[in-house]
């Protein structure tokens, strides 16, 4: 199987084109078309922060797609890539490169909009779990400085998780250069791959 794995990997690197790059995957809209017409690269990525095998994800659907052609310069195009994961999970990724004051309550604000998903008269034990995924070229104010990091609801005294239905994550795109980063043997190596492809 991994040996198949391989030859599909070279076929689609060979059909992909070649030279020199004018916008990098920091740049919003680069980042978001790349992930949205490449399904290939989007289950790779999922699969590296959500720590669970490429396979497992049969469906990935776009929630809010952009309009692919528009200007790469373009400042309207928004910023974040809403994802329903087999149709299971809500996951909305955010590529912050420049330093947000307010990004901590920013992304509480997004995760919140995004769990409360239910239609009218459904059962609240139909909420799907959602997660944020802030890709930050900044360090967190007062947080460690991690590679990735996941936070929850959880009881202070015993931290005991109050619900594995919501979670914060934060990919450091910093910490690539951090002698914490490198000496750390703990990241997933699927994280660490990811970044470093």
């Amino acid at each position: 199987m991994i040996g198949e794995n391989l030859i599909d990997i070279k076929k689609e690197l060979e059909t992909l084109p070649t030279g020199e790059l004018r916008y990098t995957m920091r740049n919003d809209y680069m980042f978001k078309a790349v992930l949205q017409d490449n399904e290939y690269a989007l289950r790779g990525l999922l699969a590296a922060l959500l720590e669970m095998p490429v396979d497992s994800i049969i469906d990935v659907e776009t929630l809010n797609p952009i309009e692919l052609g528009q200007a790469v310069d373009d400042k309207t195009c928004i910023l974040d890539l809403k994802l329903k994961l087999n149709n299971s999970r809500i996951i909305n990724i955010e590529l912050q490169v420049s330093y947000f004051k307010d990004w901590i309550d920013r992304s509480l604000v997004y995760l919140c909009r995004i769990f409360d998903n239910l239609s009218a008269g459904e059962g609240y034990g139909k909420v799907l779990p959602t997660y944020h995924i802030g890709i930050l070229d900044f360090w967190l104010p007062n947080k460690a400085h991690d590679f990735y990091s996941e936070y929850v609801f959880m009881n202070r005294k015993n931290h005991e998780i109050y619900s594995d239905k919501m979670s914060i994550r934060v990919l450091n795109c910093n910490c690539s250069e951090s002698s914490n980063f490198k000496n750390n043997r703990t990241e997933s190596a699927r994280i660490r791959q990811c970044y470093y492809s």
